[in-house]
């Protein structure tokens, strides 16, 4: 393995995953919520961008300028590859961290987002992450991390670095071979009943999900040479030195504790005052995994009325049929019941799917405090019914370059299940659109008419028949009464020329 490569993994491509925290749009009802004034956001980074997927979508999705960098030359290709295809002038650099940080002209960047990077990499790299955060972070600036947590992955830690041994000492062939080979040993190995797996049985079932993985992405979560589960006051740390204040969850619904923690659990955080004490208790309490959070330099306090302002400005959609929002969410610390004038709220000034800003919400709906609305709107986008919605200018500007991107996706679902995720101009990034769901829009966008005509087109492609066949015009036909009409507010799927 190369000096370059710093033990990371450069002989298998990882997988086309989307990421939707890495969209600045999302940021911004978390600081809301947080009540943390949110910063505009001109230029942004995506550092270890893998595949590209999500760079591509949010630059094509959003006026934003995105910078990225890799170290696979096949990675940082894709990313150029579906960049152009949306005619978007995205910068793709194909570099380490250590030469990312000195590459000359570098912006000063609004948001920089990392997506389980920090998990990966060796401490000489995470040191080199925070010392180009500290450089290129502008003032006011957003960092984002998404980051394998402790205590959560205590258990695996040892079975995991058994198993890179195993590929690394005892193992033959590429790495996918050597990682099937030391799947094997440690499936043999837990069947014969080791102490460790006796004293933690949920390392079993965790084992068994690993075993069915894509190896493409067992190759780059598992087997690097570096794999580091940090607790919070470590990865706090490092961003400390790197000039960073933290702010807040990154992932909506991880403000809303009621849904996670028991009544006693949110008693003992509400007397802890230390903001990194407090979410290492919190992830001790959650045995927590992985974390995504908000990191900011020099962040803004709002308050009062200037908060009720920038609430009354931020625009939403809606991303499900109206009739499909919850009265109440469960979790597993308890119940979440959203409010019902909210709701009602909510369902009039968007029920048409399309975009209003709460204050518009707020001037259809008297009588309806504008806090219960803000609550309410929050507690949708937890719970994946509601997003941020860009202005109507930015959807303008945006629809040619999201419309390209989605025409070259949908090249792609006619070959392979890789990409599930489409580009909304609305909403400034990625919605899950799965493989006969693209489809379905691609036969719609060539002129066939009715989701049974779109079932046969796509049963073509997929080689369908028989009751999997009869299975795709059923899917077609809910698509058409429920899905349909949400991607076409969305954008994603366009007027069809008659």
């Amino acid at each position: 393995m190369s000096e370059r490569a710093a033990g990371y993994v450069m002989d298998v491509g990882y997988t086309f995953g989307y990421h939707r925290a890495l969209n600045p749009r999302l940021v911004r009802l978390a600081l809301l919520r947080a009540g943390i004034r949110p910063p505009g956001i001109r230029v942004a980074c995506e550092l270890g961008f893998g595949q590209g997927v999500s760079l591509a979508v949010h630059a094509a999705a959003s006026d934003i300028a995105w910078w990225g960098n890799d170290l696979l030359p096949a990675h940082v290709r894709q990313a150029r590859s579906l960049a152009a295809s949306a005619g978007v002038g995205l910068m793709a650099i194909e570099a380490s961290f250590t030469e990312f940080l000195e590459h000359p002209d570098l912006p000063r960047f609004d948001f920089i987002g990392l997506h389980g990077v920090l998990s990966w990499v060796s401490a000489e790299n995470r040191a080199c992450i925070s010392e180009f955060i500290r450089r290129h972070l502008a003032a006011g600036g957003i960092v984002y991390t998404g980051c394998n947590a402790l205590p959560g992955w205590n258990a695996m830690i040892p079975l995991r670095r058994l198993m890179a041994d195993h590929a690394a000492r005892a193992g033959a062939g590429d790495t996918v071979q050597r990682i099937d080979d030391a799947l094997d040993f440690a499936g043999r190995l837990l069947e014969s009943s080791p102490a460790h797996a006796s004293q933690n049985p949920a390392l079993a079932e965790r084992f068994e999900r690993m075993r069915g993985a894509d190896r493409r992405y067992l190759a780059h979560e598992y087997f690097n040479r570096d794999w580091h589960p940090m607790p919070f006051a470590e990865l706090a740390g490092i961003l400390a030195d790197a000039g960073l204040t933290y702010a807040c969850p990154a992932h909506l619904a991880d403000h809303l504790d009621s849904l996670r923690l028991t009544r006693d659990q949110r008693g003992i955080l509400a007397g802890i005052g230390d903001s990194i004490l407090r979410e290492t208790v919190r992830d001790f309490m959650t045995n927590a995994t992985f974390r995504q959070d908000l990191w900011m330099r020099d962040p803004v306090a709002a308050g009062g009325r200037e908060l009720e302002t920038l609430w009354r400005g931020e625009r939403v959609v809606l991303l499900s049929p109206a009739g499909d929002l919850p009265e109440r969410v469960s979790g597993s610390g308890g119940e979440l019941r959203l409010s019902v004038p909210g709701t009602a709220a909510v369902t009039a000034a968007l029920g048409d799917r399309q975009s209003c800003t709460v204050g518009g919400i707020e001037a259809v709906s008297p009588g309806v405090p504008l806090a219960t609305i803000a609550d309410t709107v929050f507690e949708l986008a937890a719970c994946g019914h509601l997003a941020s919605a860009a202005a109507p200018g930015e959807v303008e500007r945006a629809r040619p370059r999201t419309a390209a991107l989605n025409a070259r996706l949908a090249v792609e679902a006619e070959g392979a299940d890789d990409i599930g995720v489409l580009a909304s101009p609305v909403t400034g990034g990625g919605i899950p659109v799965s493989r006969p769901e693209q489809l379905f829009l691609a036969a719609r966008a060539s002129g066939l008419t009715g989701p049974d005509a779109w079932a046969e087109a796509a049963a073509r492609v997929l080689r369908t028949d028989g009751p999997a066949q009869e299975g795709l015009v059923q899917a077609a036909r809910v698509f058409a009464r429920g899905r349909l009409p949400v991607l076409q507010a969305l954008e994603v799927a366009l007027p069809v020329a008659r």
